[in-house]
């Protein structure tokens, strides 16, 4: 065999070592590697169907709202874990200021105060409903945990029986007396419409996903 020929042979060689390490590119670096090499969440094995929602959107006998918190880049496993749980409690309060809000705005529509100014009445429901809101949650707990197997992540979700706001409200009690007969019809309304104001809600969310 010449010096060419196996010069020639040898230059083949070394193309096709070339091709084939450049076909073997990582998914996603094509395109001057700036793609997405990692997999999607929802592609993820065993993924809960919970930690790609959040809110209202949960079906279910009992009406509840929800948070879904999540953390990454946490390497000790019990400060991800309080992280995620927190970050779950927060998103929960979100959604619970807007279910209590979507109350409140019903029920200042349809209340009168007597001889009450309606700038008095107005304070005193949302000084109610703030109270309302910080007592519920309370009683919120943490009922689901998972951690991504393929990446340094996890998540929490946090759930809030609707309940809960009916209690909250039941045991409220205003400071001043004058209010007593608002606070009165107050409860009562909250109770008729938890369930339709959490209806509401959902429906909401499920427009902006």
């Amino acid at each position: 065999m010449t010096k060419a020929i196996k010069l020639q042979m040898t230059v083949l060689g070394l193309l096709l070592v070339t091709t084939g390490c450049a076909s073997q590119k990582p998914m996603g670096q094509e395109a001057g590697g700036m793609g997405r090499v990692d997999t999607p969440i929802q592609n993820v094995e065993g993924l809960p169907e919970w930690v790609t929602q959040k809110g209202a959107a949960f079906s279910g006998e009992r009406k509840a709202l929800y948070g879904v918190g999540s953390a990454s880049g946490v390497r000790n496993p019990t400060l991800r874990r309080r992280a995620a749980e927190g970050q779950a409690r927060n998103d929960l309060a979100s959604t619970l200021n807007v279910y209590v809000a979507g109350l409140q705005k019903q029920y200042l529509a349809e209340t009168t105060a007597g001889d009450l100014s309606q700038t008095s009445v107005e304070q005193h429901i949302q000084d109610t409903m703030k109270q309302v809101t910080e007592a519920s949650l309370v009683g919120a707990e943490i009922v689901e945990y998972w951690e991504h197997p393929l990446r340094n992540e996890a998540y929490a979700l946090c759930k809030l029986d609707i309940d809960k706001v009916i209690e909250a409200m039941d045991s409220y009690a205003a400071a001043d007396s004058k209010f007593k007969e608002l606070d009165e019809k107050m409860r009562e309304f909250v109770r008729k419409n938890a369930d339709k104001a959490h209806s509401e809600l959902n429906e909401e969310l499920q427009k902006k996903k």
